[in-house]
């Protein structure tokens, strides 16, 4: 992407000023709607609608499916910042609390006309909460969604209540194949998905308490489940070895602390079931024999993420999984507990290592990584004390080090020296978080960018400082030609607001296409 902003596409201006016309034909709406909804309610409510079904119609017929997600994106945009308007020019004044709600109602109505059969993408938490009863009311036109992020729904309070609503939308949504429902899931909804969304992959329960063992049966009837999550439901060890023994194609069943009592109750009771297809591994128990179950009974595991136990775990075994590719370790010491022995047989094929309250690493400890994983991509440190080297690893290194590297994350206590080395080295890094507990100066800024200019980094992140200083952002600005978000200068202690506007009006001038807002994409959201 080009250092300096570009005219935006002429696709992207017609769908911005779509969504504005959306918002504009509401609010020409709202003033003749409540006026009509004062004399007959009945009448204003149907000539909502047949308004609604015209634009609906009319932008069905005029815009192509392809971009039809993009427009619901601007269009709610735009009847959230109209929302806003209204509540701030009318309030909630009592001499006029009829017409509020009516100018309201005809804004969050007006959401309607996205509802097709074009959109595929939704996530209700991305959604403004007064326009979420709608979508839950009406999910049932959206017959073409591929993902459904239904969140939390009630929390587990209304189960009941939102079972109805969202067992008639799944009667129609035949082409979901990403699900996500969390607390309130039930044994009925999910009878209604086997029935109806045949072709589901992923599906997330999480903290659903109607889940069951009972529930697993229902859902050995989905033949394409690739992915379940069934953390903190109700569903018990008998109940994971069922599902992994008639899910031929599950690969991930998320976070599951008895995993390893799981295999061992299947190794006891079907040793003919196994070897099963699981890709992920995620438990806070991992004993040396139930690792040792894994390897035997799970070959194809990729990513691996253990809370290690000294007393009771060996993690060497790990080097039988042979397509062990992302490694997240908690709680262990780098070398006692022989990380360095794994990275040692397996480093080759490690892409992701994250590390979190892992002791023992030092700068011989950062030297091994580096020379041991040559095609890491993200690296991890968290809430890790480096420590002083005693002795530094003398021998030249074979490999230069972390050139693969393209996401860092260091959120742990480190010397200059350590991070140097880390951050001297990413020569083709794009993204980078840097914690409160690291201290960085302007002098070890001036230093890092003389080596390492980040000609390719994207996003930079400080989390805190009280040492740097505007000439270290307008460095990082010039040097860095890729930067695209630099956050976080709000917490930069040396930095006062004029400083911040200055720089925001230097960013503006200089037409440098670089974000200082944070901000979020509501299709930031992985599909494989």
């Amino acid at each position: 992407m080009s250092r300096y902003k570009q005219p935006k596409k002429l696709e992207s201006l017609a769908l911005n000023k779509l969504g504005d016309w959306i918002a504009e034909q509401a609010e020409l709406l709202m003033f003749p709607i409540a006026a009509e909804a004062q004399r007959d309610t009945t009448k204003a409510h149907m000539l909502l609608s047949r308004h609604v079904n015209s634009i609906r119609s009319y932008l069905d017929y005029n815009v192509p499916w392809m971009v039809h997600d993009l427009l619901s994106t601007e269009a709610i945009r735009a009847l959230s910042a109209l929302l806003e308007k209204t509540k701030q020019s009318l309030g909630f004044r009592g001499s006029m609390p009829g017409k509020f709600v009516s100018q309201m109602n005809v804004i969050v109505r007006m959401t309607e006309v996205l509802f097709t059969n074009n959109l595929t993408f939704i996530s209700i938490d991305n959604i403004p909460k007064m326009m979420r009863s709608v979508f839950y009311s009406k999910l049932q036109m959206l017959s073409g969604l591929v993902y459904l992020n239904l969140g939390s729904l009630s929390g587990g309070w209304k189960t009941a209540d939102m079972e109805g609503s969202v067992i008639e939308a799944l009667k129609e949504l035949h082409n979901l194949k990403y699900l996500i429902i969390n607390y309130d899931c039930t044994d009925n909804i999910l009878h209604c998905i086997s029935k109806n969304c045949k072709k589901i992959e992923k599906l997330d329960v999480s903290s659903s308490k109607c889940v069951t063992n009972e529930s697993v049966y229902i859902l050995m009837k989905l033949i394409c489940l690739r992915s379940i999550q069934l953390y903190r439901t109700s569903v018990t060890l008998e109940g994971f070895a069922k599902l992994l023994i008639n899910c031929h194609n599950l690969e991930d069943i998320g976070r599951c602390d008895e995993i390893g009592r799981v295999l061992e109750f299947i190794d006891l009771t079907d040793s003919s079931a196994p070897p099963f297809k699981l890709k992920v591994y995620v438990s806070r128990y991992a004993p040396a024999n139930h690792l040792q179950l894994a390897v035997d009974m799970c070959p194809d595991i990729r990513s691996v993420t253990i809370f290690h136990h000294n007393v009771h775990g060996d993690l060497m075994m790990l080097i039988g999984l042979k397509d062990l590719c992302e490694l997240k370790l908690l709680s262990c010491d780098f070398y006692a507990d022989q990380v360095k022995q794994i990275l040692q047989v397996k480093g080759c094929n490690i892409i992701h290592l994250h590390l979190e309250h892992v002791d023992q690493i030092d700068l011989n400890a950062l030297m091994y990584i580096s020379q041991m994983c040559p095609l890491l991509e993200s690296f991890t440190l968290y809430n890790c004390t480096l420590i002083h080297h005693t002795s530094l690893y003398t021998k030249k290194l074979e490999i230069l080090p972390f050139r693969n590297l393209k996401k860092i994350t260091c959120v742990a206590t480190c010397t200059d020296d350590q991070l140097f080395f880390i951050l001297s080295n990413c020569l083709n890094v794009h993204y980078i978080h840097l914690g409160t507990a690291v201290n960085v100066t302007d002098e070890f800024m001036f230093k890092l960018l003389d080596k390492n200019p980040l000609i390719h980094l994207k996003e930079f992140r400080i989390m805190q400082s009280d040492f740097l200083s505007m000439i270290s952002v307008e460095r990082i600005i010039q040097s860095c030609m890729s930067l695209e978000i630099l956050l976080e200068l709000e917490s930069w202690s040396l930095l006062s607001d004029t400083d911040r506007e200055y720089i925001r009006n230097y960013i503006k001038v200089s037409n440098f296409n670089i974000d200082t807002v944070r901000r979020y994409d509501v299709h930031d959201v992985s599909y494989s």
